[in-house]
């Protein structure tokens, strides 16, 4: 029976990879041009960090509040509405001709950021138990894909076609985007889970999402890969911020030669990442089993931090860039899986929802401490985050290697 779904299926997964696919190329060309633009029009440093966290501030609220109307609508409707949503933004950011609109376009962006959990959710609907992290993985791919090529097409447009090219393009391919998703995207959700969801009494958003909270909270086997996903995006945003004036104080480049050299590191990782996230995680997750990857990338992705923060040289980063995507490869697909095959086919939403409200929370968290901690000693964000995931190792190890449990 899991083979005749398996083959059902490969079709609504190549749609759903297009769709964050897609997405995220509007994504990754917006997200390095943001701070540039905050100062363009005059943003304070307040301001600044008003306009980079409030994108992760709205979904953070929201995310939860979308995978629960998910488990009761269905996936394809919130996947569209967020497609529209994301299109709205893009073209608003595009026609900003102030401070105030930009932050309101990137506040509508957030709001409307719930295309990876309800991916993940469609992905956990049409996939098997033992298929479950393949899955997950091509949202990994879909996101290394997309921050590789985002960031030099969004540069490059507002160098030669002016400030507004970016967010016009951004929004022409989400625009399009959710054409195809509207003619190709299937309801993943089956009716007799939406009619079982529906018939329940319906509660306040908030309400729902402490629900959701508590339900993780009570349950060891959904609190561990959840506050682990917590834990991993706010040690990795620790350096997210800070990369591109490490680079720039350790090597004294210039803001033009710094950006310049941060983009082709990142578009390195973005590639490592569909290499791992997009085929090698697919062969090992059914041979090692999740757990085993989870622990194995806690410990690369330590201490590769740690290593990445003391490169001899400009070309080490592309050396170290390797271990690190290699950790983030393992970890962030395997978490993913394990929470998704541990909630109930009903709250499938819901729980991923709240796992990506945490995500977000973590991303307005880790930005905070990694530019303050820079300001103290360029190498700290790299020691709190590998810190962070290391003593993660050691939950694992006790509480999933040592206690037996399903997986």
């Amino acid at each position: 029976m899991e083979q005749t779904a398996t083959t059902k299926n490969r079709s609504p997964l190549i749609v759903i990879f297009t769709t964050v696919f897609i997405d995220l190329i509007g994504f990754g060309m917006i997200i390095p041009l943001v701070g540039i633009y905050g100062r363009h029009y005059g943003a304070s440093s307040l301001q600044l960090a008003v306009l980079g966290s409030i994108y992760s501030v709205m979904q953070f609220f929201f995310s939860p509040i979308w995978g629960g109307l998910s488990d009761r609508v269905g996936r394809r409707p919130i996947l569209l509405l967020s497609l529209l949503g994301s299109t709205l933004s893009y073209f608003l950011f595009s026609f900003s001709s102030g401070l105030t609109l930009l932050i309101l376009s990137r506040g509508l962006a957030g709001i409307f950021a719930a295309n990876i959990s309800t991916a993940q959710a469609y992905i956990a609907d049409v996939t098997s138990a033992k298929d479950r992290a393949k899955g997950m993985g091509l949202i990994g791919a879909a996101f290394g894909i997309g921050f590789t090529l985002g960031p030099p097409i969004g540069g490059i447009s507002a160098a030669r076609l002016g400030l507004a090219a970016p967010g016009l393009i951004a929004g022409t391919l989400c625009g399009l985007n959710l054409i195809l998703a509207y003619f190709r995207l299937k309801e993943s959700l089956p009716d007799s889970i939406r009619n079982e969801n529906l018939a329940k009494p319906k509660v306040r958003a908030r309400l729902a999402q402490l629900q959701t909270i508590q339900r993780i909270i009570r349950d060891p086997r959904l609190f561990l890969p959840v506050i682990s996903t917590f834990i991993a995006v706010f040690a990795f945003s620790n350096l997210e911020q800070v990369f591109s004036l490490f680079i720039q104080t350790k090597f004294q480049f210039s803001t033009e030669m710094a950006a310049d050299r941060t983009g082709w590191v990142l578009a390195w990782s973005g590639v490592l990442g569909v290499f791992i996230q997009g085929g090698l995680i697919r062969r090992l997750a059914p041979k090692y089993g999740e757990v085993k990857l989870v622990i194995a990338g806690l410990v690369i992705q330590g201490f590769a931090m740690i290593l990445f923060s003391h490169g001899p040289s400009y070309f080490a980063f592309f050396l170290t860039a390797i271990p690190l995507a290699f950790g983030s490869g393992f970890l962030n697909p395997s978490l993913a899986a394990l929470v998704s095959k541990r909630a109930d086919a009903h709250e499938q939403g819901s729980v991923i929802g709240a796992k990506e409200g945490m995500s977000s929370l973590a991303r307005i968290l880790g930005p905070f401490c990694g530019l303050m901690s820079f300001g103290i000693d360029p190498h700290l964000p790299f020691y709190i985050g590998a810190t962070s995931v290391l003593i993660l190792v050691i939950f694992w190890i006790k509480i999933e290697l040592r206690t037996p449990v399903a997986h």
